[in-house]
């Protein structure tokens, strides 16, 4: 083996290469175990020798994970916490000092209702620990804001180190921690500049094609710069989300210089993304509820798509969208469709509503609850029926694509069929090419209209 050129022993070493599970397992119902593999060969192969360690270095990272870090670094500076740092002014750290100063002259301005607890959200002040900030972490109640762990610059250092920035292709970005601070107005602030950070620190170190972020909703919301627009999440089983978006390639960076979007910190405005991808998990919890069908999901993934419908001209809007969801209402899907009619660009659209042949949801009493399955596919065929109507209003251009991931079932298929020919009959043309995807084609339009549909 020893004898083998380096061109040979990169040959053998990409046939051991594959997709990561980020993708095969992105339609998957979310769970922390996104990023899991238990099969790695890579990483045995580049543990054999140095100089295989060399030849696999730049597949191995070619799909990195970011967890971001979990330990709270914010604290809530309040009147009755200044005031108890005055009895330890000796110890304080120069930037301790500095807060307690600024802080004392604030709330002395203020009023003594600064001391009272009914103030402390209008009143209070989200300060970042550093290093040294000995008192501050011993506060009690320290704050959670989302942030990139210490180790991220040790990982830019080793990306630069070994030339690995063009050969990492894909990133996922996820934590299971949840944001709690979505009531406090004075944590907006920290919140935009926290993320921001986070997403300078990655595009400034990668320049990956593919961006993935997992987390609870009410962070994802937040690393996304957009809001959850619902009362009713407590209602629905959406421990973690996933959002997807891919540039193409070549890079069109220099496509950045234009003004057709605001190209700021967001990360939906990071780049010229084509593609947007959305699994938003399992609704089941919320069919057990009184009058289930009234309540609304967190609805990041709309908001996302009414910015882009606003902000975002042709020439660098996204061209292709897939949806997953577990049995998500009729309605909620019926709000999805009304911000995909507002993208004019679109040319592939892909739906999943029923779990995937690896999800053991229906056999789970635990988690069917009260709910009836009757009532998922009473919501999955009226979701269908939603889909249908828009592909049958949208001005798709011919070849446009459709593509239905709940096919893998016959009578699933049989259903989605017999809403595309419906599509046809009425004389919307979509031409079914394999198992799970239709083509849009006007010609069909014209065969249909000398048919004679009985209702």
């Amino acid at each position: 083996m020893n004898l083998l050129p380096n061109e040979l022993l990169i040959q053998i070493a990409s046939h051991l290469d594959s997709d990561p599970p980020s993708i095969t397992k992105f339609a998957h119902e979310p769970s922390t175990e996104l990023t899991s593999c238990g099969f790695t060969p890579l990483k045995f192969l580049s543990q054999v020798s140095w100089r295989w360690r060399k030849i696999v270095l730049p597949l191995l990272f070619r799909y990195s994970r970011i967890s971001l870090d979990t330990e709270p670094q914010w604290v809530p500076i309040d009147a009755r916490l200044v005031d108890s740092m005055q009895g330890h002014l000796t110890t304080l750290s120069n930037h301790e000092f500095q807060i307690y100063h600024k802080m004392r002259s604030k709330f002395k301005s203020s009023s003594t209702f600064a001391y009272e607890e009914a103030f402390d959200d209008l009143l209070i002040n989200l300060c970042r620990i550093q290093d040294g900030d000995e008192f501050l972490k011993s506060v009690p109640h320290l704050l959670w804001l989302p942030h990139l762990p210490r180790t991220f610059a040790d990982f830019a250092r080793f990306v630069e180190q070994f030339s690995l920035k063009h050969h990492i292709k894909g990133i996922v970005v996820h934590t299971d921690k949840e944001y709690g601070l979505r009531h406090v107005s004075t944590a907006d602030a920290p919140l935009a500049r926290a993320v921001s950070e986070i997403w300078d620190q990655i595009f400034s170190r990668l320049e990956p094609t593919r961006v993935v972020v997992a987390a609870p909703p009410t962070t994802l919301a937040g690393l996304l710069d957009t809001q959850m627009m619902s009362s009713d999440a407590w209602a629905f089983e959406m421990k973690i989300h996933y959002i997807e978006l891919l540039q193409s390639e070549p890079l069109r960076l220099e496509h950045m210089k234009t003004k057709c979007r605001p190209w700021d910190w967001a990360l939906v405005h990071s780049r010229p993304w084509y593609h947007l991808g959305y699994n938003e998990g399992s609704s089941i919890t919320a069919y057990s509820t009184y009058e289930y069908h009234l309540k609304q999901c967190p609805k990041m993934l709309y908001l996302i798509l009414i910015r882009l419908a606003k902000e975002a001209q042709a020439c660098c809007n996204i061209t292709s969208f897939c949806f997953t969801g577990v049995f998500p209402f009729a309605t909620n899907v019926t709000t999805l469709v009304r911000a995909l009619d507002r993208i004019p660009t679109l040319r592939k659209v892909s739906v999943q509503f029923a779990p995937g042949p690896e999800n053991t949801l229906l056999s789970e009493p635990s988690r069917m609850g009260r709910a009836q399955s009757s009532d998922f596919w009473l919501e999955w065929t009226e979701s269908y029926k939603v889909i249908a109507s828009y592909l049958g209003v949208f001005d798709f251009e011919d070849g446009a694509e459709f593509r239905s991931g709940d096919c893998d079932n016959v009578k699933q298929a049989i259903e989605v069929g017999e809403c595309m020919d419906l599509l046809r009959k009425r004389g919307t043309g979509w031409r079914k090419e394999g198992e799970v995807t239709w083509v849009r084609d006007h010609e069909l339009d014209e065969e249909a209209s000398g048919e004679v549909v009985v209702v």
